[in-house]
């Protein structure tokens, strides 16, 4: 079986816009070690908006 490692860490995506809807993913600390950008859907703005990981 494999080993789980430490690369792999949940984050937490926040809209740019309002701010008021997130998503969760994970992502691999070595291969991105900047703050991950995602064009997703916001069901509050009713609109395709950029998503930045939040800290």
């Amino acid at each position: 079986m494999a080993k789980k490692s430490d690369a792999r860490v949940l984050i937490e995506l926040t809209c740019t816009e309002c701010k008021a809807h997130r998503y969760h993913s994970a992502k691999n600390k070595r291969n991105d070690t900047g703050r991950l950008e995602l064009t997703k859907f916001c069901p509050h703005c009713r609109q395709r908006r950029m998503y930045r990981e939040s800290r």
